[in-house]
């Protein structure tokens, strides 16, 4: 997804100022992230159980199809289980929907790119309803957002992305600016992609 400069970015992206080994700052989300979940269908104890196994199952398969492996992470497991399901109004029109399988559905490439560049396995956790953006979370809980516009850090643990997403007009880190946290680990070359058609919400 980077290198479309049509789109229109999600926030302002800060310059790159993480020194080697260490990721962006993260700042304690306030109260009114809570009270939006909430008044969405969150609450503390939420667990969907397996209810969302289809999806996750048909997110694997459709990276199996463009060539990449996928497996499912604790992390992405856990967030899908305490989250998952939810329909977020982030405007209007936009809603963030924390279901794996939604939004552009060729992205496997950018996805394995990203994870050999942070040395950590990412798995998709939502989606945003108007251009297809991807959220993703690796195995140290930090998340991500693949958009037209590039990919973008939102922070670490789900209620500082969701801080982000929910703010406007929010600072957002390059996420390729990022270090990895497995020392040794082999980059794959980056490569412009164009987003394919975007999975609608409940087709197959």
């Amino acid at each position: 997804m980077p290198g479309q400069d049509h789109h229109t970015a999600p926030g302002h992206t800060a310059p790159d100022d993480t020194a080697p080994g260490q990721t962006a700052p993260t700042h304690p989300p306030p109260d009114d992230t809570t009270a939006w979940l909430t008044s969405h269908g969150w609450y503390p104890g939420r667990d969907t159980g397996n209810t969302l196994a289809p999806h996750i199952a048909r997110r694997v398969r459709d990276f199996h199809d463009q060539g990449e492996e996928l497996t499912p992470t604790h992390t992405a497991v856990t967030f899908l289980r305490t989250y998952g399901g939810l329909c977020l109004p982030l405007s209007e029109r936009v809603r963030l929907v924390t279901e794996p399988d939604g939004g552009h559905v060729e992205i496997a490439e950018d996805v394995a790119d990203l994870a050999a560049h942070l040395g950590q396995r990412l798995f998709p956790v939502a989606y945003e309803t108007d251009e297809g953006s991807v959220h993703l979370v690796d195995e140290t809980d930090r998340f991500f957002l693949l958009h037209p516009s590039g990919t973008f850090y939102l922070g670490t643990g789900a209620q500082e992305a969701f801080t982000k997403r929910h703010r406007p007009r929010p600072t957002l880190v390059d996420a390729w600016s990022l270090h990895a946290h497995r020392p040794g680990t082999s980059h794959r070359p980056r490569t412009p992609h164009q987003p394919g058609t975007p999975h609608q919400p409940g087709t197959p």
